[in-house]
């Protein structure tokens, strides 16, 4: 395996995955990369380059598509063997790329270490341990008997009716959604999901408004349709409304149920301004409603989706926080409008998400247990929810805020002192933990508060939190970032 160092530059109008293509990619054509080397994996790569996985995951799966690297079952991502004149070829468009844009900085952000860090507070890992894999083996095995061969073809460019009737009676049930299964697309994981969203949208969408934080994948989407995107300032019950108003947008996008990554809930008097606005512009509203099911106090939060009565909130949502995102299982919840443009032309997709994965995720729903999985990981999430809360306020002072806590598989820490949060973040790393900067996943850089870091608690066990919480604390207090 290899190290890479890349040059990333956030303030740059192109996105991160695309720089981090770019790079490997000029590195194998040029040979720099030798061919059978093994790539770091998305895991220790992101945690070097202090960037979440999804950059990594995105631009590994954009050099795999285009033949720039193999994968080897169960031994990781290699350099691929290229033909000379594409790698010529490759060299000269990427020195032109080079003439027309000057160097990037480093990255502020980036770990100190390689290896994989002890206590990875990253957002997006999953309970790998709770998974129920016997009971998913013996329905994957199902799939494959020789009466559903059909499932070794490219399947309907919808996702499997059978699955989008399971999904329609779930989301009713769960999430109060008011839909029929012939409006819903699956996709292969949800920027999958909203790329093919982004598709149908363009040609009414010129401006997109959007919460002023959001995922950094949905980012990168944003700035490849080169949407006018238009930030809302978050206040404590979701977007501020008066500039959404201001704002001349055709669309909007935002995470209602749990904002992500500040964790506010849009209010109900929001929601149906919301909608109002939406009405009157003949805008769209684009709920991602990616850990709904994960609420640990009051009561659950019906989607927006379900107060709507005029086919203006498209709904998005994902398997990956219930299951495992290594299933790339996601669903789009279309409009009438919108189902007859996606059914009156060909997109650029065939439809990605594995039909035997569609097929057993459907056996799995039909059976009960996936409604019984669900409930088993709501409690397993919620244990650790609460140690990571208590070994917080056990490890540090009272200058530090807990924020978003009360659903989802992540919260934030917010230190009140003279640093910052790449001081924060390098001082975490040397003692083995891995947190990562708030401030990465919003629109506009500007920003006055204190140093604010993700912590994501869904991968690690609860004595691996409240071990983190420890070296975190300490890392802290030995580098004056607070004092007790």
């Amino acid at each position: 395996m290899i190290d890479l160092m890349p040059r990333l530059d956030e303030t740059s109008g192109e996105a991160l995955y695309m720089q981090l293509y770019r790079y490997i990619r000029d590195e194998i054509a040029a040979g720099r990369i030798p061919a059978n080397v093994r790539l770091p994996s998305i895991r220790t790569l992101s945690a070097y380059l202090g960037v979440s996985r999804s950059p990594v995951a995105l631009a590994y799966e954009q050099l795999l598509a285009e033949g720039y690297v193999n994968s080897r079952p169960r031994s990781g991502l290699y350099a691929a063997e290229l033909d000379t004149s594409a790698s010529l070829e490759v060299q000269t468009e990427a020195a032109a790329e080079r003439s027309a844009v000057s160097p990037s900085p480093k990255r502020a952000y980036h770990a100190s270490q390689d290896e994989p860090f002890r206590y990875d507070f990253g957002y997006g890992s999953v309970d790998i341990a709770s998974f129920p894999l016997a009971k998913w083996r013996r329905l994957m095995n199902r799939c494959l008997l020789p009466e559903n061969s059909r499932l070794l073809l490219y399947g309907d460019l919808q996702g499997e009716p059978e699955l989008r009737a399971e999904i329609a009676a779930y989301l009713h049930h769960m999430r109060g959604v008011r839909c029929q299964p012939e409006q819903i697309v699956v996709g292969a994981g949800t920027y999958h999901s909203l790329d093919l969203l982004f598709q149908l949208l363009r040609e009414d969408v010129a401006c997109i408004a959007s919460e002023e934080a959001v995922n950094d994948g949905v980012k990168a989407l944003f700035g490849q349709f080169r949407f006018d995107c238009r930030p809302l300032r978050l206040e404590s019950d979701g977007i501020c409304l008066e500039e959404l108003q201001a704002s001349g947008a055709q669309a909007v996008y935002v995470t209602p149920s749990h904002q992500f990554p500040y964790g506010m809930t849009l209010s109900a008097g929001k929601r149906l301004k919301l909608l109002q606005w939406a009405k009157e512009r003949r805008a769209y509203i684009v709920e991602n409603d990616y850990d709904g099911e994960f609420r640990y106090s009051g009561r659950p939060i019906p989607s927006l989706q379900s107060l709507d009565d005029d086919g203006r909130v498209i709904y998005v949502g994902t398997f990956s926080r219930a299951l495992t995102p290594a299933f790339r299982l996601s669903y789009l919840v279309l409009p009438p409008a919108l189902l007859a443009r996606f059914r009156s032309r060909r997109h650029s997709y065939d439809q990605l998400a594995s039909p035997i994965f569609q097929m057993t995720q459907q056996l799995f729903m039909q059976s009960g247990d996936f409604g019984r999985h669900v409930r088993k990981m709501r409690s397993v999430y919620h244990k650790k929810r609460d140690a990571l809360l208590h070994a917080v306020r056990d490890a540090f002072p009272a200058g530090v805020e807990m924020i978003g806590a009360d659903s989802g598989l992540h919260l934030l820490l917010r230190v009140r002192g003279d640093k910052n949060e790449a001081e924060l973040v390098r001082a975490a790393a040397r003692e083995g933990v891995g947190v990562y900067p708030a401030s990465a996943y919003r629109l506009r850089p500007e920003s006055d508060e204190a140093p604010t870091v993700l912590l994501g608690f869904g991968g690690l066990s609860e004595t691996d939190i409240r071990e983190g919480v420890r070296h975190l604390a300490r890392a802290c207090m030995e580098n004056g970032i607070f004092s007790k």
